[in-house]
């Protein structure tokens, strides 16, 4: 019996250092994403963008990848209720190039477009915009269990920003329609990394 229990374990011992933490191919990584150090008034803002992400493994050390991105805030002005809504998404291409134990590291690229629409009393408002745009990022994912990872991702990133008509106040108060016709560029460098919580299937 002694002996059973001494082999029970060196065997249980064995596969748990031998266990395979990072994705292989054939598997899909899907995660939560938030910014955990966004600056917004009593720190709501952390949580207003929440990313869903999903990875397919085509090999052991290349994915495609596909990101969801929405948020919602809305408040009231004077009793009169403002919001705010984004959406994005983006498709791309990772490489994990180094994988050890826990540990992943990759890069990629991606591009995509996003949507912003904001409103005040009713009326769209100054600042709503459609963008296209593409980035390389690179990141790390740690497995704290089997499957189970948390990550963080850093990039930096081109779009080209249309700016949407809307409405503004004249001097008497009243409603009149804007066309901005404009348009710029953005390239940026995110040092505000986005944490993610995520599972491998």
């Amino acid at each position: 019996m002694k002996k059973f229990l001494i082999a029970a374990i060196a065997v249980l011992g064995f596969t748990t250092a031998n266990a395979q933490y990072t994705a292989e191919a054939g598997d899909i990584q899907t995660s939560v994403s938030f910014r955990p150090f966004a600056n917004g008034q009593d720190g709501k803002e952390m949580f207003e963008n929440v990313g869903i992400n999903a990875s397919y493994f085509l090999t052991d050390k290349d994915a495609i990848r596909v990101n969801l991105n929405f948020g919602s805030d809305s408040g009231k002005e004077n009793d009169v209720k403002n919001s705010q809504t984004d959406f994005g998404f983006a498709v791309g291409y990772e490489n994990h190039f180094k994988t050890y134990d826990r540990i992943d590291l990759f890069a990629g690229v991606e591009a995509g477009f996003a949507t912003r629409s904001r409103k005040y009393a009713g009326h769209k408002v100054e600042g709503g915009y459609t963008s296209f745009g593409a980035g390389i990022f690179t990141g790390i994912n740690f497995y704290v269990y089997k499957k189970l990872y948390i990550g963080t991702e850093i990039g930096f990133n081109y779009a080209h920003y249309n700016y949407n008509k809307y409405d503004a106040q004249d001097y008497e108060g009243n409603w009149v329609k804007v066309d901005p016709k404009t348009s710029n560029n953005s390239i940026k460098f995110e040092v505000e990394p986005m944490l993610k919580l995520g599972w491998t299937f």
